[in-house]
């Protein structure tokens, strides 16, 4: 069976933009987690980004959304945390030299 993405799980985002509102999906876009549990870009850890990108009540649908208990099911618990721990270690590295120029 083919690991979906996300973005063609829900049925959006299928151009550039998000097809609600227009903008770009922060979760194609982010390069830096390509590859994880199988994934596009973001599109198999999709709920820690958005993290990071969403109001309050949105967080809160990301982790009880159906594909995130799908993609748990499919990659299991360790591959998947694993996999979250490689993507915010990058993030990390991502942002860590310019917050040394600032400092």
């Amino acid at each position: 069976m083919k690991k979906l993405n996300c973005w063609e799980y829900k049925k959006c985002c299928q151009n550039s933009g998000n097809l609600n509102t227009g903008s770009v999906c922060p979760v194609k876009e982010e390069f830096i987690a390509d590859g994880l549990n199988g994934g596009i870009n973001g599109g198999r850890i999709c709920w820690t980004i958005m993290e990071n990108h969403c109001k309050q009540k949105a967080k809160k649908d990301c982790f009880q959304c159906e594909f995130h208990y799908r993609v748990m099911n499919e990659e299991g618990l360790l591959n998947n945390c694993n996999s979250i721990g490689i993507y915010l270690s990058r993030l990390n590295n991502r942002y860590s030299p310019a917050i040394d120029r600032i400092a």
